[in-house]
């Protein structure tokens, strides 16, 4: 057994009236907790913490379903497996005018697309004729389906229909035309607009970019030619050309723009015309040097039109300052040509894409020189087509631009 050495230190010893040695502590924390009180503020605290949050939790289960959960079931907005969206609740007027939001009321209230539905169904890869007619020139739909043998989609907007005996009825005329074309049955989808009598003036004049922007939207194909209500018609077959190239039609789909050279017939007096024609000379000073039947519909025939004098160049496609379209380039022109020197009042007749372009600034009103700067200013690129062509018999005079547009 082993033994120490020296005495036992006093620390050690046992206190008097103690049978063991006693370790006391002296940090306060320690002490603080072996308190009653604290333990009992302590437990208190806990307790409200627990009290507070079932306070809260309960409501938040016990509280009835909001307004909007049991009046709107929420849905995939788009799903590819199903045909039905919720976006299909809402009333065409609120989509109208949200879309077209710088056209008043009284305007989308009284857009009817589909108006009449051609009974024909287009081809996704088809290219539509979008354009608008006045109500005074309906005859331009039989010439517009005579030239052209793809879907046409076309608004007609119509000041205040009148039943009244006498009264100018566009919507009688248009059936009856309807009723006796069969082209006019199989291609044309006609949306209607209809002003309201009581609708300002000065505002229904500043509608034709919405007119654009309305036939191209409910274009049933992939694709549109553009073109503009100024009597203009493609003489040449604009589809067959892009079905036969195939590097054309990639450059559409990649949002390319192509350009159809825009001509007019010129205009003469009437005893200059060497062809019979059915006007009286003392109700028109001048007469076009072609009638619509006359039109050449190759590039050659048009050439020679033009060296004949009968055909001219439409400004809105050549200008005499900066020409977009080089007339002598495209004399000679076999294949695409790029548009270098793009001009802002540049507006010719365009096929494109019927989505995922930008669409004609409302703001603008009657001005089609906008929408085409608009595209150029995305980032599109702009060809000229080398073989296909439009041509203007109209006599009517243009719609006037505004300071503002």
């Amino acid at each position: 057994m082993y033994k120490t050495s020296g005495s036992t230190p006093a620390s050690l010893l046992p206190t008097s009236g103690s049978s063991s040695p006693t370790f006391r502590s002296s940090h306060p924390v320690a002490r603080l907790f072996k308190s009653r009180v604290a333990r009992t503020l302590c437990l208190g605290y806990v307790g409200f913490c627990a009290l507070f949050t079932l306070k809260h939790l309960f409501p938040y289960h016990s509280k009835p379903e909001p307004l909007v959960y049991r009046h709107f079931d929420l849905e995939r907005t788009y799903d590819p497996d199903e045909s039905y969206s919720v976006v299909s609740n809402l009333s065409s007027s609120v989509i109208l005018s949200k879309m077209f939001s710088f056209s008043t009321p009284d305007i989308t209230d009284n857009i009817q697309p589909f108006y009449i539905r051609a009974t024909g169904t287009p081809q996704p890869d088809e290219i539509t004729l979008a354009t608008f007619v006045p109500q005074d020139e309906l005859s331009e739909l039989a010439a517009l389906v005579e030239r052209f043998s793809g879907p046409v989609s076309v608004v007609l907007h119509i000041e205040h229909p009148s039943d009244v005996p006498g009264a100018s009825n566009p919507i009688k005329r248009l059936h009856s035309m309807r009723a006796s074309n069969p082209k006019l049955r199989e291609q044309v989808d006609i949306h209607l607009i209809t002003t309201p009598a009581n609708h300002r003036q000065a505002a229904v004049l500043q509608q034709d970019n919405l007119h654009r922007n309305l036939a191209r939207f409910f274009a049933r194909s992939d694709f549109v030619l553009l073109m503009d209500s100024d009597g203009s018609l493609p003489v040449t077959d604009v589809a067959k050309s892009f079905k036969n190239d195939p590097q054309w039609m990639e450059k559409l789909r990649t949002g390319n723009v192509f350009v159809l050279p825009g001509f007019n017939v010129s205009m003469l007096e009437p005893n200059e015309r060497s062809d019979s024609f059915n006007m009286d000379s003392s109700h028109a000073e001048l007469v076009p040097a072609l009638n619509q039947a006359g039109f050449p519909t190759t590039k050659g025939s048009l050439l020679q039109e033009v060296q004949d004098g009968r055909i001219v160049l439409s400004d809105k496609t050549w200008k005499k300052t900066i020409r977009n379209v080089d007339f002598n380039t495209w004399v000679t022109q076999t294949r695409l040509s790029a548009i270098q020197n793009y001009d802002p009042y540049f507006s010719p007749s365009v096929v494109i894409r019927r989505d995922k372009m930008l669409w004609c600034p409302e703001r603008f009103g009657n001005n089609h020189a906008a929408c085409m700067f608009e595209l150029y200013l995305s980032g599109a690129d702009f060809w000229v087509l080398p073989n296909d062509f439009t041509i203007n018999t109209s006599t009517r005079p243009e719609v006037e631009i505004t300071e503002r547009e």
